[in-house]
């Protein structure tokens, strides 16, 4: 079975598309991290409601818990961060192919 070489045409069509999947992605993980820094913040805002109404022993249980979600949090944001950066290197890559595609094209033309 033999396959035809793909145009120029069709390999930078097959990379825009590829480019516009990894924008989506990146967009959902942006948009993925706004929610997850939106309910963090009303969490804590609920803990240290809870703490100015609460006695002393409820708030160091709050506090406690607190830490432990920044914590989680920080885990989660660093995960993100590493997921952008991984789509941003992908993105450069195919950036970087598509460019170098055109400038043969350009120079064997």
């Amino acid at each position: 079975m033999t396959t035809q070489a793909q145009t120029p045409e069709e390999r930078l069509s097959k990379l825009e598309g590829a480019y516009e999947q990894v924008n989506e992605r990146l967009g959902d993980l942006t948009q993925g991290q706004a929610a997850l820094r939106a309910e963090t913040n009303e969490r804590f805002n609920e803990l240290a409601q809870a703490v100015r109404e609460g006695d002393a022993a409820l708030g160091e249980q709050i506090r406690q818990v607190e830490a432990n979600l920044r914590a989680e949090v920080k885990d989660e944001i660093r995960g993100v961060r590493t997921e952008i950066r991984t789509v941003l290197l992908l993105l450069g890559t195919f950036w970087a192919t598509t460019l170098g595609g055109i400038i043969a094209i350009l120079v064997r033309g």
